[in-house]
């Protein structure tokens, strides 16, 4: 029964956090910009069959390169939930993450109470939650995946290495962060020789046939990236103007959209394991070193890895509550025991549920277009030729090419784009240039036929004056955004 009741509430757990999930998410009709690129691959999937390897809408048109398993996994569900599954399964594979932080909370302090109170902090972690909103994300299926492998390789067994193997190739195939997960069982193969641990062969065979098949694999898919770029793919062929923020760490916001209490108790419990040489505290260890490494690298986007590091920081606090907890029972003041759990219970509230609604909310009303811009795009869609060019900042190209069906000059999908640098440079002084010469020569170089100009660019570069040309530029638009057509 006690098993029963468990399990009840862990359900319960799920839903909660599914229903969070779906509230936030269901305030708005529309996706974010990374959320319609999801959109707009999946649906060429439903209409031919086969993934979209070459965009005619991307920078004029050029080769796409990405592993398309996440859209086919939408695709199959998009025939029974529609457009729908855009927001409902990302949201029930990120929910799902509570079954996983269970069983491996359980496995690490045997303790089922606590392993439910560590499941329900891991439904609210703030990075995690909001990713899973509006933009389709793949990673509301890998960071599953990839926790639920961690536990399996706990303790390996000849019944589980086939499920192993599985999943491994599963989440080689669905997304390079993959790479991630081989890099963190190879740290903890080091710390493990460092602390002379003992490893089992079969988990060392396991480590050996999951890092070279990962990296099989990524070359299999990105190979044609490997060979233009070097190892800078790792860089993505992000322009030059923007590489540095673009994997910039920013420790502070760490704290908020990881959470404090996260932080502290999941940094304490590693510590301690390693202290004590706890070989299931040591595997997250690994795991987290080797994300904190590539961060700190600069080869890893911050709030990726903010999304990986947070779980396993959220399953080593279980560590740490536990010896917590078994301190308190030795005393002789027992009740004190309900007053912690009552205590961290606040501090979840406040570090952990609260940043993920402000963030969730945040995310929903400013990263989504109005429903004014959705009627310019719509307008666009339908009046203007199917072969023209419409230029967009960078945030807006994905909503663009998804709703208004026209082609972009840049978008933020730079692996394999043509001159991201420069394309980056002239968008930036098409819209912060005063001289109409200069803007009329940017036009020109991309055979642009219509100019898009977002409040956002607006507040940032002021009005773009040589729009004022009449003879130029026919003003379709004039709210936010404004709209002008090239006539000249």
């Amino acid at each position: 029964m006690q098993v029963k009741r468990n399990h009840r509430i862990l359900i319960l757990i799920f839903l909660v956090v599914l229903s969070a999930e779906l509230y936030f998410s269901l305030q708005t009709p529309y996706l974010d910009n990374q959320g319609y690129l999801i959109e707009r691959y999946t649906e060429h999937i439903l209409e031919t069959g086969k993934p979209l390897f070459y965009d005619t809408l991307s920078y004029n048109g050029r080769d796409v390169l990405y592993s398309p398993l996440w859209h086919y996994v939408l695709a199959v569900f998009s025939l029974m939930f529609g457009n729908f599954v855009f927001k409902l399964v990302p949201a029930l594979f990120s929910s799902s993450l509570v079954f996983v932080v269970y069983l491996l909370s359980k496995k690490i302090v045997d303790n089922e109470e606590l392993a439910l109170f560590i499941a329900l902090m891991s439904g609210f972690i703030p990075v995690v939650f909001v990713d899973s909103l509006i933009s389709a994300s793949v990673y509301s299926l890998a960071i599953p995946i990839m926790f639920y492998l961690i536990y399996l390789f706990m303790d390996l067994d000849e019944k589980k290495i086939g499920v192993f193997v599985a999943l491994s190739f599963l989440l080689s195939l669905l997304h390079p962060v993959s790479i991630l997960f081989s890099l963190g069982l190879l740290v903890y193969y080091l710390l493990g020789l460092s602390e002379n641990m003992k490893i089992s062969n079969l988990n060392v065979e396991a480590m050996a046939f999951n890092f070279v098949s990962t990296f099989f694999i990524q070359f299999l898919i990105y190979k044609k990236a490997f060979l233009e770029y070097g190892f800078s793919v790792i860089w993505h062929n992000v322009p030059s103007q923007i590489l540095g923020s673009y994997f910039d760490f920013d420790l502070f916001g760490m704290l908020y959209r990881v959470g404090a209490l996260t932080l502290i108790f999941g940094l304490i419990g590693i510590i301690w394991g390693m202290i004590k040489k706890k070989d299931r505290i040591m595997l997250l260890c690994g795991f987290a070193l080797a994300t904190l490494i590539l961060l700190w690298l600069r080869l890893l986007e911050p709030t990726v890895g903010m999304m990986f590091l947070s779980v396993a920081l959220i399953v080593a606090s279980a560590f740490t509550l536990n010896l917590f907890l078994n301190y308190l029972g030795k005393t002789k003041l027992p009740y004190y025991r309900l007053s912690f759990i009552m205590i961290v219970l606040g501090l979840i509230i406040s570090s952990l549920a609260v940043p993920s609604f402000v963030l969730a909310s945040k995310h929903v009303n400013d990263d989504v277009p109005s429903d004014y811009e959705i009627l310019v795009l719509k307008w666009v869609e339908e009046n203007a030729l199917p072969d023209v060019t419409i230029v967009a900042p960078l945030g807006k190209e994905h909503t663009m090419t998804a709703v208004a069906g026209k082609r972009t000059v840049l978008d933020d999908n730079f692996l394999l784009a043509p001159e991201t640098s420069e394309r980056y440079r002239d968008i930036e002084r098409l819209y912060s240039t005063k001289s109409e010469v200069e803007a009329l020569e940017i036009i020109a170089r991309y055979n642009i036929d219509y100019v898009f100009i977002p409040i956002e660019t607006e507040l940032k570069y002021g009005k773009v004056k040589w729009t004022d040309d009449e003879s130029c530029f026919r003003g379709i638009f004039f709210g936010t955004p404004k709209v002008y057509q090239v006539i000249c």
